[in-house]
C-alpha cells in the first residue's frame, strides 16, 4: 500500500507506447510484459548503480514512507 506515501522516481527508459485496450486481459498481459522488460533493464550495469541512490531510497517524513522504500 503506497497511497499517500511519498515516492521518488527516475525514468530510465521507454518501454512501449500507450495503447487503448479493448479488454482488461490485454492490458494485464502487456503490464506483465512491461514488468519483465523493466526487470531485465534494471539488471544492466548502467542502471545497477541507481539501486542504492539516496534520492530513490531515502525519504524525509513519516515512518510509512521509509517502510514502503524497504
Amino acid at each position: 500500500d503506497f497511497y499517500g506515501a511519498r515516492m521518488n522516481l527516475l525514468v530510465c527508459g521507454f518501454v512501449r507506447p500507450e495503447y487503448d485496450y479493448v479488454d482488461k486481459a490485454g492490458l494485464i498481459e502487456d503490464i506483465r510484459a512491461d514488468m519483465a522488460v523493466a526487470r531485465r533493464s534494471l539488471e544492466r550495469q548502467a542502471y545497477a548503480g541507481l539501486r542504492g541512490d539516496p534520492y530513490l531510497v531515502q525519504f524525509e517524513g513519516g515512518e510509512h514512507e521509509a517502510e514502503v522504500a524497504t
